[in-house]
This record gives C-alpha cells, structure tokens and sequence, in this order.
C-alpha cells in the first residue's frame, strides 16, 4: 500500500480506488496462485506453439538445449523415459516432409536454434533479427508469476521512482506495465508538475513518458531475471567442482594425460565463469541506480544502454550453465557415481562448449 508524504492528505475517491485496486489483486492471487511456467521463464527450452510455424505437428514439440549446447528437436519428455531428441535436419525424418516443413519452418527453426539462450529477452532480439514476425507479444515476456517472484529485485526501481514523483514509498509493482497506470492516474497538480519535469529532463512528452519508463523498466526486470537464474545454480555450481575434485584427486585419473587436465580445466572453469558473473552483477548494483530528481537523458540513456549491452552474454552464460548443470543433475542425482563414471561424463560432456562460454564471458560489455 501506498505511504503518503507527510502533510499530504488525497482526495477520499484516490483512496478508496486504491484500496479497491490492492483488494482485488490480493483476492485473485488467493483463488489462482500464480506458477513460473516452466518453458516462457526458462533459458534452455522453448515451446514451438508459440512460433509461427506451419506444420501442426511441430506445435506440439519443444526446441531445447542440450549438456554440450547444441539446439535439438524434442519430441517427447515422459517421466522415468527420458526425452527424446532429434536434430532440427532429421525433422523430415520422423513427419511429411511437406514444402511448409522444408521450406518454411526448418530454416526458421534453425534460425532460432542459433540463439545462445532462449529467455525472452534473447528471443525478442533475435527474432527481430532474423525478420521474423510475432503476433503474440505475451508469449515473449516474462510469465505474471515470474514477475512477482522478481518484485524485490523492481522495488530498486520503483521505489525511488515513485518516491520522487508521487513522494510514496513501500511501493510494490512487479510488473513495468503497472508504471503506466500509476503515471496516468493523477490527480495532484504537484504530482502533474512532477511528472512534466521528469519527462523535460528524459526528453520526452509527459504522453511518452510512460512508455519510456515502461520500457526500461522491462530492460531493468532482466537484471533480475538473470540474477535469479544465478542464484539458482550458483550453490550447485560449487557443489559441482567439489564433484570434480573428487574424482580427480584420485592417483590413477589426476595422473592420466587426458582425463587430469581435462578434469582440472573444466573444475577451473567452472569456478572462473561463476565469479565472473558474480562480479557482473555486484557491479550492476550501483551502476544503475538513478537518481530521479536530477536525471538527466544522457545518464537514463546511459544506464539502459549499459543493462541491454550485458543481456545477451549473461543470457549465454547462464544458458550453457543451466544445461550442464541440469544434465549432471539427472544423469547423477544425489551427487554420486564412481570416480571413472565422473571423469567419463567430464571428457564427453561437461566439458563441451565451455570455452565459447569462457570466450563470451571474456568479450562481454565493461563497466567504466
């Protein structure tokens, strides 16, 4: 709920729409709790119903990427069977090989499939790079439930934003696009003229100004969205290189030429790649802080040129992580297997593309 500056009392119509409004969020998250989806807030996968494909079959299908990053086809995921996966080539293999199929939907299933990760900030710029067009905006954003799960993170954002223009705090908006409602729902001439001098100083209309904050409001949402997505995996990261090192401080695998420095590398890599973007976002914590009542165009601009040149390598990051750590997950639940069974999954598949993902971390955008 809204906190009002001290000596401001609003009108009793502002107070009861407010109070509607937050009883009426608070009721429909009791009787429909809100779910992640598992797909549209995920790195790794991606539904085909929601690309404008033409076969029907491939509808049903997911585009997902694999312990060595490669983007395959899969078909089928049953519990206790596994999933099963094909090559985006070998389509026609397993459905008619129909002109839309080979034509038209292959080559935009390749397209896609080149993208380092499928969240849906990386699919929007992608996709908009390839040509292709999306009806469905929704399904390229982030579901309302992760939105929620990611209002702490908004708050940073928010608060000081409102706090400047409507002189509130305790704010909580998960979603950017409630920014818009609150811009446009004013009834104050203080906060009229607040407003106006904020979008002067962002070189905009106090009609453009919404969209503008909109916007980077989604842009700074990502930080958060990648930021989860690291502490999600960053324990288990660790936990990981301790499972290496285990198995390569035993004498016969540390002192074979191709297993010890392969186990070796890939436990330092691991290491490397996690603190790297730890530092990322320790440096992001105060790069983008704003401060709203003297911002100007060239620090907004600044400040969200810095986030959107970051997203697309913490997304490639965080997406070849998220798979080999997956991967190590299932096929070694508990954290066990022999230390020959370790070593063997290390050369054939952990290790696979972590030096793209060393050369992407190594290239990404600097803070200066």
């Amino acid at each position: 709920m809204i906190q009002l500056a001290e000596g401001r009392r609003p009108r009793q119509s502002h107070l009861i729409r407010e109070c509607v409004i937050a009883y009426a969020i608070d009721f429909s998250a009791q009787r429909k709790p809100l779910v992640p989806d598992p797909d549209q807030d995920a790195l790794h996968t991606l539904r085909c119903d929601i690309l404008p494909l033409r076969t029907k079959g491939l509808k049903k299908v997911r585009l997902i990427k694999n312990v060595r990053m490669e983007t395959r086809i899969e078909l089928y995921r049953e519990t206790g069977m596994g999933s099963g996966q094909v090559a985006i080539d070998e389509l026609p293999g397993f459905m008619t090989a129909t002109d839309d199929l080979l034509l038209h939907d292959i080559p935009m299933l390749k397209s896609v499939g080149e993208m380092e990760s499928f969240d849906p900030y990386s699919l929007r710029r992608g996709l908009r790079a390839a040509g292709i067009e999306i009806e469905d905006l929704e399904a390229f954003s982030l579901s309302p439930a992760k939105k929620r799960e990611l209002q702490p993170h908004m708050q940073n954002l928010t608060q000081p934003l409102l706090q400047h223009v409507f002189g509130a705090s305790n704010v909580e908006l998960a979603d950017p696009a409630l920014l818009r409602e609150r811009l446009l729902n004013v009834d104050s001439a203080a906060v009229l003229l607040r407003i106006k001098g904020l979008a002067t100083a962002l070189n905009t209309t106090r009609d453009g100004l919404p969209d503008l904050l909109e916007d980077y409001g989604d842009t700074f949402l990502s930080l958060g969205f990648y930021k989860q997505h690291l502490a999600e995996i960053g324990s288990r990261i660790t936990l990981l290189q301790i499972w290496i090192e285990e198995a390569y401080q035993v004498p016969h695998i540390r002192k074979d030429p191709m297993l010890g420095p392969a186990l070796h590398k890939t436990e330092r890599v691991l290491g490397a790649l996690l603190q790297s973007l730890e530092r990322r976002f320790n440096n992001f914590e105060t790069k983008t802080r704003i401060r709203w009542e003297r911002v100007s165009v060239g620090t907004f601009n600044q400040v969200r040129a810095l986030i959107m040149d970051h997203q697309a390598s913490l997304a490639a990051v965080l997406c070849g992580l998220t798979v080999k750590v997956f991967e190590w997950e299932s096929r070694f639940p508990g954290g066990g297997g022999s230390f020959e069974r370790r070593a063997d999954f290390v050369l054939s598949d952990l290790q696979a593309g972590l030096d793209r993902l060393t050369g992407i971390e190594r290239d990404a955008a600097t803070f200066e």
